[in-house]
């Protein structure tokens, strides 16, 4: 069974978060014009509590001056 459904922005997050805990739901992101929308990579890695959490974390621990720089290796 398929719904469309309309969340205010504010309470958008909140939602998504409750429908993502219920394992039996499958979400897919439609844009205005219906199409399937492609999730971009800052908003699959948002996308969960933990992640999001995480990822903040990292990033006030950067502007702290806490990080730790590492060069990328080409293969």
């Amino acid at each position: 069974m398929k719904y469309t459904l309309e969340i205010p922005d504010q309470e958008a997050e909140f939602v998504l978060e409750l429908l993502r805990r219920i394992t039996s739901v499958k979400l897919t992101p439609v844009t205005s014009k219906g199409k399937k929308a492609a999730m971009d990579t800052t908003e699959y890695l948002m996308s969960t509590r933990a992640n999001r959490e995480r990822l903040l974390a990292s990033i006030e621990r950067l502007e702290r001056g806490e990080g730790v720089q590492h060069d990328l290796i080409e293969v």
